[in-house]
């Protein structure tokens, strides 16, 4: 079908919205301090250091006055971030001082969520916690410890991890950001690991729903990506957006394409269709280096379809115009433009991969830039290197823990294709077990009561566990139904590592110290694992023998120390001079001593390794025949073995999706930049600059059309009821022109004045995509009522 002509209107008019983006800017970068006639400053000092608060993992600079932390800045040495700093990292000195932060170790002294604790000391908490894991393991159950980790990418997690291995238990439950992408990097080239994308290098960006400039795996690095090229600085990228709402990326885009919810893929099959049609392709490498492209025998002597085949039967420009609303003459000069740019890269976002068919169109996305070749190569999508970091201690496995972990996992068995969607199949076990399978469970940054799409069967999951213990510093919704809380340090008063995410194509290992002296109350919680497994012993105490985490983080680095290459970080100009030499062979140690190269990564802020060997062909696939599979053979099978007709390349939009009797609004949740982390309620200076109104500081919102909020009797600033057939919330409705007509476009993280939490996910139909376990954020349909 044809676009309609509210379509036509939406996506012709939207761009005037761009007019709401106007503000603070999202990133500053470090400037001069001007002083201050007439005030007398106290002892000064800048302590490099990392931001915790979201994935990204910035460097950064506290400012420090008299010993206390006055300001944070970007540190231009951060090869990823290169002193940019968003209002995030800004804003972490309110975490660091905020006055609800728990003074000490509480015990629930009452009825569990009643809000009733006494004051304990540490030592009476690890004792108490050490108690209880000690009963686990003399009843013979370790496997009845869980614990229900946010995102700690890095030794915080390897430690964690080890810990639950030597004490038996494989309950280690992800609450972390698991978009799918992965997956498609397993299936299509053997690597199970995100993509990298070297954005500094690439002269088009297409993007496909990645919020770049958002809630991304690193907004930073887009920005620096797009702001200083790395291999000319004459030289500017072209940004195009295809996205279903106009949102800031989309402003920030040089183009912006709008297309129906959930057909982003079919529209990237489109363009493969005129790639093929017009011959734009790279035949010489897909002949070499890709299989599947062509008809090909499977094992058991079918011909089938190879994607040559399948994108030109099923993609043809005017049936994906019909179901985009693209024109065709839009999606050909698209794919023309993708094929005449030397660099470009092709991205896929959690608008593709959070759908019922995730996976399935992340594959369809990427392999846009498999036919054009641009994979291991400058501007396109690069498999990063590991950190080369020492490995913990060796596990010793008593038969207490090799019994524990023989036992089957309280969430079940991983999807086939990755890990997403623990946290909720966690929870709906618990409920739906008639026996206890959890006695003791570990909350570490999570906080499933405010982010889950079942906060009620959490509450009841929680009910059900015999004992709870939450490390978190404040007391979110979920810690308020914990019977013990062990308050961590905050990350301005801790040591940690924080490897940049594998968004980044280069190996960052930054390291996060204290800038202040730690709270008297709190308690790094991995010095208290440690402490804990002390006090265990055996294999558990052998597993983790390290005195502290200071301790146990220079034992780390000596792996980078031994690695001959890469460097401690440095500025632009010795940066690039390293990566120079090492393309050509040469390395040269900074420093002849450890001591010496840890007191400049504690100074400087962290190592990387700049260079990347795009003609090593073990970077490009790691299959069994070495080729990158457009047709991976195990996906059939798997397919087959859940029951569901899909086929790859074919199902990859939303097809069947539609609105139901008294639900007629598609609702389409989305992150904001200040709000990707849910940290607004600890830094309530990103209250006044939350998203895309100027005048909404401290109500949530939704985004309507305005022919759709007509059509409704609804005017802006109405308090509304958000409601689907699982639930509702309140907001307040904000007309915008970048909203698609009959859409809900709601942001996630927001909460109102009161506290009470205005969750969009909380509302959600609960679909998933089976490969992947990935929550599905776009099949939901909702009504608006007035409050």
């Amino acid at each position: 079908m044809s676009p309609t002509r509210r379509e036509f209107f939406w996506t012709a008019s939207a761009a005037a919205a761009a007019v709401a983006f106007q503000g603070v800017p999202e990133v500053l970068w470090p400037q001069d301090q001007d002083g201050y006639e007439g005030w007398e400053p106290g002892l000064e000092e800048a302590r490099a250091s990392t931001c915790l608060l979201c994935p990204a993992r910035c460097g950064i600079r506290g400012r420090l006055v008299d010993g206390r932390l006055v300001g944070i800045a970007g540190n231009p040495l951060h090869p990823m971030s290169r002193g940019g700093i968003c209002p995030r990292g800004i804003a972490g000195v309110q975490v660091l001082y905020h006055p609800q932060r728990l003074t000490g170790p509480i015990v629930r002294d009452g009825p569990r969520g009643s809000g009733q604790w006494r004051q304990v000391t540490r030592d009476e908490a690890l004792a108490l916690i050490a108690e209880r894991l000690k009963g686990l393991r003399a009843a013979d159950r370790p496997e009845a410890l869980a614990l229900l980790a946010g995102y700690c990418a890095g030794s915080v997690e390897d430690v964690w991890r080890q810990f639950l291995t030597a004490f038996g238990s494989p309950n280690y439950i992800a609450d972390d950001y698991r978009d799918g992408t992965d997956g498609v990097m397993a299936l299509m080239h053997g690597v199970e690991r995100r993509p990298s994308y070297d954005l500094g290098h690439s002269e088009l960006v297409l993007s496909f729903g990645a919020p770049l400039f958002e809630a991304w795996w690193s907004p930073l690095q887009a920005f620096v990506g797009f702001a200083h090229p790395e291999s000319d600085e004459t030289r500017r990228s072209r940004f195009i957006q295809v996205d279903t709402r106009f949102s800031r990326t989309a402003a920030r885009a040089h183009e912006w394409v709008g297309v129906r919810p959930g057909t982003h893929a079919v529209l990237a099959l489109g363009i493969a269709y005129v790639l093929i049609r017009d011959e734009l392709l790279e035949l010489d490498f897909i002949a070499e280096r890709v299989s599947g492209f062509e008809d090909f025998t499977d094992v058991e002597g079918q011909l089938q379809e190879g994607y040559r085949s399948i994108v030109s039967r099923n993609f043809r420009t005017e049936e994906v115009s019909a179901i985009t609303g693209v024109p065709v003459e839009r999606i050909t000069s698209l794919a023309r433009t993708y094929a005449e740019s030397p660099a470009a890269v092709a991205i896929c976002g959690s608008d593709v991969t959070a759908a019922p068919n995730g996976l399935l169109a992340g594959m369809a996305v990427h392999s846009v830039n498999v036919i054009t070749a641009n994979l291991n190569r400058p501007g396109g999508v690069l498999l990063g290197d590991d950190l080369p970091l020492a490995p913990l201690a060796p596990l010793v496995l008593d038969d207490t823990a090799r019994r524990g972990l023989d036992r089957e996992r309280v969430a079940g068995p991983l999807p086939a294709f990755g890990a997403g969607g623990q946290r909720d199949r966690f929870a709906e076990a618990i409920v739906g077990s008639a026996a206890a399978q959890v006695e003791v469970l570990f909350l570490y940054y999570s906080n499933p009561i405010a982010s889950s799409v079942a906060p009620d069967v959490w509450r009841e999951a929680l009910e059900m566990i015999d004992y709870v213990v939450s490390f978190s510093p404040f007391l979110d919704e979920t810690t308020r139904h914990a019977d013990l809380v062990l308050p961590d340090l905050l990350p301005y008063e801790r040591w940690q590592d924080a490897p940049t995410p594998q968004s980044y194509p280069y190996p960052v290992w930054g390291l996060a110290q204290p800038l202040v002296a730690p709270h008297e109350g709190g308690t790094h919680t991995i010095d208290a694992v440690l402490e804990i497994a002390r006090a265990l012993g055996g294999g558990v105490r052998e597993a983790l023998p390290y005195d502290g985490v200071e301790t146990l983080l220079r034992e780390r680095a000596r792996g980078l120390f031994a690695a001959r290459r890469g460097m401690t970080f440095r500025s632009d100009f010795e940066s690039r001079h390293y990566e120079q030499m090492e393309s050509r062979g040469w390395w040269l140690p900074q420093h002849t001593e450890f001591d010496e190269f840890w007191d400049a990564l504690t100074e400087r802020g962290g190592w990387t390794d700049l260079f990347y060997d795009h003609t090593d062909p073990g970077r490009l696939a790691r299959t069994s025949d070495g080729r990158v599979q457009l047709m991976p053979p195990g996906l059939p099978v798997v397919l087959d073995a859940q029951g569901r007709p899909r086929r790859p390349y074919i199902d990859v939009g939303s097809r069947g999706v539609a609105p139901t009797d008294g639900f007629p609004l598609r609702l389409v949740p989305y992150r904001v930049s200040t709000l990707a982390s849910g940290s607004l309620a600890l830094e309530r200076w990103l209250a006044e600059k939350p998203g895309l109104f100027p005048e909404v500081h401290w109500d949530p919102w939704v985004e309507v059309n305005p022919a759709t909020a007509r059509s409704l009797g609804l005017e802006d600033d109405t308090q509304v009821w958000v409601e689907s057939s699982r639930g509702r919330y309140r907001a307040r409705l904000k007309l915008f022109l970048g909203a698609p007509p009959d859409h809900v476009c709601a942001p996630y993280g927001l909460r109102h004045p009161d506290g009470e939490i205005a969750n969009p996910l909380s509302v959600l139909d609960g679909s998933i995509d089976p490969l992947t376990g990935v929550q599905s954020w776009s099949t939901t349909f909702v009504r608006l009522q007035r409050v």
